[in-house]
């Protein structure tokens, strides 16, 4: 491959990457909600014994299972939130986060925290997990405009 093929075959990709921003997928808020709900699930699994921890677990990974699968054919892709570029960032956040959420649940598990704390802090997982979600998808649109990697 010559320079200008070469350079042809990027300017293509970079083209393809904004024309995906542009009229990609517009992710439904049900899609947002059901990543979410996986998210809260997993964290409040961690605020109970078995066998409701391994439910909490099994659901929501069989869950992630459907929507890379209803992404893929809804939208011809599933991009991965591990992804290096502008979104890494506020994916490592969003781990952080539910991390120190699950920690919270633990804590409630061991100190018999009422129901409706566990509860509490599913729902808080949920709504920065929900937050996290339309962010992230808008960072992600502004750097395939932007013809960033």
């Amino acid at each position: 491959m010559n320079p200008m093929e070469a350079q042809a075959a990027l300017d293509s990709m970079a083209d393809a990457q904004r024309e995906l921003a542009e009229n990609g997928p517009p992710y439904p808020l049900w899609r947002h909600a059901a990543f979410a709900a996986v998210m809260a699930a997993l964290v409040l699994g961690q605020g109970f014994g078995q066998p409701w921890q391994l439910l909490l677990l099994v659901l929501p990974m069989a869950a992630v299972a459907w929507l890379v699968a209803d992404d893929r054919k809804r939208y011809g892709l599933f991009v991965n939130g591990y992804r290096k570029g502008r979104t890494l960032p506020l994916t490592l956040l969003l781990v952080a986060l539910m991390l120190g959420a699950m920690g919270a649940e633990i804590y409630a598990r061991f100190n018999d925290v009422a129901l409706w704390v566990k509860l509490a802090i599913a729902g808080g997982a949920f709504a920065v997990a929900f937050a996290a979600s339309l962010l992230w998808t808008r960072v992600y649109d502004r750097e395939l405009r932007d013809g960033a990697a």
